[in-house]
């Protein structure tokens, strides 16, 4: 009996057991499993596409998860940003973060890590956060041009930063970073009326 209980537990964890996160979620505070687990189920009932259901969250039945630890956590820290839980959002972006390896991984989470300071209109993480992002451009440009299709999109964190340098009056640091970006390729959507307003 005793041995049974233990395989049992041993086998629990679901989709976290298969992204080595059972013993994350564990160690978790009561109210933070909470989150973790009412976003899970949330996730599963609003998006068809979204691969498991609340059965999946520790009945240990999967095994091929296809989401990494911190593509899984940045999903359910989405569901909570559209239901417009932003405290319950920024917890679990920044648990994601943690997690995260891969610099296009990182930059995919902190784009929408900036919309929810952007919604919070905190513009000092607004700052804070499009400068990491911008930090690891090199490290994400390759893979996000082959994404695209050979070129590369506009960036919410360059857009926003320069706003922000503007805004803060630091006209100079704007305009380098504007001039920067356009030579690497990035397109602003309004660079020539920016250009002309940090040059006056």
């Amino acid at each position: 009996m005793i041995g049974k209980v233990f395989r049992i537990f041993r086998e629990r964890g679901g989709v976290l057991r298969a992204l080595d996160l059972w013993e994350w979620y564990e160690a978790l505070s009561p109210k933070d499993q909470k989150r973790v687990k009412y976003y899970f189920s949330l996730k599963s009932i609003k998006d068809m596409r979204f691969p498991f259901r609340a059965k999946h969250f520790e009945n240990g039945e999967v095994n091929n998860p296809g989401y990494t630890r911190a593509t899984l956590l940045g999903t359910l820290a989405q569901t909570a940003l559209l239901e417009g839980k932003y405290e319950d959002a920024e917890w679990l972006y920044h648990r994601a973060l943690e997690f995260a390896e891969d610099p296009y991984e990182k930059h995919l989470i902190l784009n929408d890590l900036l919309m929810l300071y952007q919604k919070l209109r905190d513009f000092d993480s607004m700052e804070r956060y499009a400068l990491i992002d911008l930090q690891l451009f090199e490290d994400y440009k390759d893979k996000l041009r082959d994404r695209m299709g050979g070129s590369l999109p506009q960036l919410n964190s360059y857009e926003l930063l320069i706003y922000i340098l503007e805004r803060k009056g630091e006209k100079t640091k704007a305009l380098e970073l504007l001039e920067k970006f356009h030579k690497e390729g990035v397109p602003h959507p309004f660079y020539q009326e920016v250009r002309e307003r940090l040059k006056a």
